[in-house]
């Protein structure tokens, strides 16, 4: 089809092209390089699926938004069709009358499943450009009180025009052409779009249509040619960037499990982040992954109760850091200014609670969660500026064992009267029975013990406690930066538990249950962990708790972000419920959608200054059923719930106790 005039130009136009791509994914690469603990390309074979499957699958995509989903989902599976659709089109440039298996199933299905999807490509494209500069969708804005570099709300829409408009004019031109080609040799039903259009033409001259398709290919190729370079500077790159995040992704047994850090490594200058080039590897790749949804921002506690904190934003100033200072960064300069300039604020570092629902819904596998993490390791470890409260907290964990700062000695008093084995007499049981810091010390969490106790009584179960050897497991402290603690909290536990025999761990509170499977197994403690929740369902379906039927009523069942999101426990609870008897309703936001009570993170210890209160938040949804009690299986989900119910005014009519105490109560 092309003149030999224009191949030349052709190629000429793609070798530029092609050393300006070379130049800017390389500096991409580069960017991404600077960061400590490379990416594992060792992986990148045996991973590849996985790329392959969330480019075309896109899981995580469909947990929210269900029609913008479907939608972005046929434009990104157009746009890779495409990919193919361009490779077919240069060949047919340059060798006149190429056809992709004319005459056969295979092509013919090729043609019109091109046709179909360039016409849905170009409606959702529509649809975008419509919900992003008409609409403004509220979703895909960013509230004033996040911290986000001046370029980004600028640049944000600038992107996202040149996107937009790119893929509406390279898909579009690409389909004039089609029926250029379509009105030069007649009409095809496997061309049902470019047939139609090539009505059109009907009247035009053979030369005006050979110049047509001719113009109309130059344009579609040389938008793409003209795009390719800027791939690496726009939100576009995720559509690639997005599956290589998943498939080089940090292989983490809970979403919030950080990097043991050797504290005897003489090397080591500082402990945490501060600054952009001590991100990890994966984290500076989570920027240029990022498709600038606000999926994640939309379901984050901190940002719907208007706290300072945007996961998105995270994700967005990074991007835009690169990109405005990519030469230097590149160079190996060392960033001028800290990641509290210009990614989040400290008010923002500290309003997380480490739900993890911004690692749920981010569709190409971003983990803003674990950059908050290391930035409070720095703002702890190294520069000891860190909220009043966690002073305190800190000090009790150190010098009492417990979050409280009650004594250690008084650690087994709940079960003063119910003749508990105790493991230092025993030395050795089935089952060893965590009862963690809020099942010792805290009212509401010694009501759950002691109804656990009945149940394993009641079951006829081997088991003890640690009574006053035990101590806290040191979620609090990791979670809000504090590793030195942790560590040392971790390390007195193990060698606890290296003094007695047992098959298994079971746990009460889903912190306990989190960082005794999936933390110290970092430091060789590899124990068989279970959540009472699933323990008990266990128990009844074994038929060693005969349940009464003394529990009735309209029931509801708040899901434990550490339990759920964390750990994928959302039916065990569930199914206990059911064996009650009871009437399950569901709350609007539930299971993996569930919402926070906003007490992970440390923030159990942290007053809550700033925006709505998110223990509040979840008792929007509570209020929208009828239900007379709200289940629990956390004891910090339990105290922000039933402080939710008394601030509410919900005292006479709703109740909250955990699911162990309402089995308890049915077979007593």
């Amino acid at each position: 089809m092309l003149t030999l005039i224009e191949k030349i130009l052709f190629f000429v136009v793609l070798i530029g092209v092609g050393y300006l791509t070379w130049c800017n994914f390389g500096n991409m690469f580069k960017a991404i390089a600077r960061g400590p603990e490379p990416l594992r390309w060792n992986k990148f074979f045996q991973q590849l699926g996985v790329g392959i499957y969330t480019l075309i699958v896109q899981p995580a995509l469909w947990r929210k938004r269900p029609l913008t989903s479907l939608i972005h989902a046929i434009v990104a599976w157009g746009f890779t069709l495409y990919i193919l659709v361009n490779f077919f089109d240069v060949i047919y440039g340059f060798i006149p009358g190429f056809k992709f298996f004319p005459g056969t199933w295979l092509g013919n299905g090729y043609e019109i499943f091109v046709d179909i999807f360039s016409l849905l490509t170009l409606l959702g494209v529509a649809f975008f450009l419509v919900r992003r500069f008409i609409m403004i969708s509220p979703a895909l804005v960013i509230a004033e009180r996040v911290q986000i570099l001046p370029e980004v709300r600028i640049g944000m829409r600038r992107d996202s025009a040149i996107v937009g408009f790119f893929i509406l004019l390279h898909v579009g031109f690409r389909l004039l052409g089609a029926s250029f080609e379509v009105a030069a040799h007649g009409s095809r039903i496997w061309q049902p779009v470019a047939s139609t259009i090539g009505e059109l033409w009907s009247g035009m001259s053979h030369e005006g249509i050979v110049i047509g398709e001719h113009v109309a290919w130059w344009l579609a190729i040389g938008l793409i040619l003209a795009f390719v370079p800027y791939f690496p500077f726009s939100k576009h790159a995720h559509l690639f960037m997005g599956p290589l995040n998943h498939m080089l992704a940090v292989e983490r047994p809970s979403p919030a499990i950080t990097d043991k850090i050797d504290f005897e490594d003489e090397e080591l200058e500082n402990f945490g982040v501060a600054k952009l080039e001590e991100l990890p590897q994966t984290e500076i790749l989570d920027a240029y992954a990022c498709i600038m949804c606000n999926r994640c921002q939309e379901v984050c506690p901190a940002y719907v109760t208007d706290k300072q904190l945007s996961p998105a934003a995270i994700e967005i100033n990074k991007r835009y850091f690169l990109n405005g200072n990519l030469s230097d960064f590149v160079g190996g300069q060392e960033t001028e200014k800290p990641l509290l300039e210009w990614m989040l604020t400290p008010e923002a570092v500290w309003a997380c609670t480490t739900c993890a629902a911004c690692i749920e819904f981010c569709p190409v596998g971003n983990e803003p969660m674990i950059d908050i993490i290391r930035v409070r390791q720095d703002r702890v470890m190294m520069e000891s500026d860190f909220p009043k409260e966690l002073v305190t907290t800190f000090k009790n964990m150190e010098n009492n064992g417990n979050p409280w700062g009650i004594s250690a000695e008084d650690r087994a008093k709940w079960a003063k009267g119910l003749d508990v084995p105790v493991m230092s007499e025993k030395q050795a049981a089935d089952v060893l029975y965590w009862v963690g810091c809020a099942g010792s010390y805290d009212a509401l969490g010694q009501k759950v013990s002691q109804s656990m106790i009945k149940i394993l009584n009641a079951a006829g179960i081997d088991y003890a406690i640690l009574g006053n050897e035990e101590t806290c497991t040191g979620d609090s402290a990791r979670r809000a930066g504090n590793e030195y603690l942790f560590q040392a909290m971790a390390e007195q536990n193990l060698e606890t538990f290296k003094r007695y025999k047992f098959k298994k761990i079971v746990t009460q509170c889903p912190h306990c249950f989190n960082t005794i499977k999936n933390d110290y197994p970092q430091f060789d403690g590899n124990f068989k962990v279970i959540n009472h929740t699933d323990f008990i369902l266990d128990l009844i379906n074994a038929g060693k708790l005969k349940l009464n039927g003394n529990v009735s009523g309209k029931f509801t069942y708040h899901d434990s972000c550490y339990l759920g999101r964390h750990n994928g426990i959302y039916d065990s609870p569930r199914e206990i419920l059911k064996k009650l008897g009871v009437d399950l309703q569901e709350l609007e936001r539930t299971k993996r959608h569930g919402f926070c009570c906003g007490a992970g993170g440390a923030r159990m210890w942290l007053e809550e200054t700033e925006g709505k209160k998110i223990n509040l938040e979840r008792m929007e949804d509570v209020k929208k059923l009828d239900a007379e009690a709200v289940v629990t299986a956390c004891p910090f989900c339990a105290t922000m719930l039933n402080d939710g119910i008394k601030d509410e005014g919900l005292t006479e009519t709703t109740q909250s106790k955990d699911i162990a105490e309402y089995v308890a109560q049915a077979i007593t």
